[in-house]
């Protein structure tokens, strides 16, 4: 499966579960990885995260003033 066709698993099971749901938060986090690093590396980390068992994580670089409160790197767990 491509790291496209994963994305867009999780976006759907993210809409048919619904506000507050697991899939519905995970589906959040992909999107904000995908601001933050873009399709073609959050792709490739989804296919590695799917055959290690792993996930995607949003992390915060060392702080600093101009990072502000959003996480800026995106991590496997």
């Amino acid at each position: 499966m491509s790291g496209k066709e994963i994305f867009d698993r999780y976006q759907l099971a993210a809409l048919k579960n619904g506000l507050g749901s697991h899939e519905f938060n995970y589906g959040n986090v992909l999107y904000q990885a995908l601001r933050i690093e873009g399709e073609e590396k959050i792709f490739k980390l989804l296919e590695l995260a799917e055959n290690t068992g792993k996930r995607i994580a949003l992390a915060y670089s060392v702080p600093n003033n101009e990072n502000g409160t959003e996480p800026n790197i995106v991590v496997l767990v």
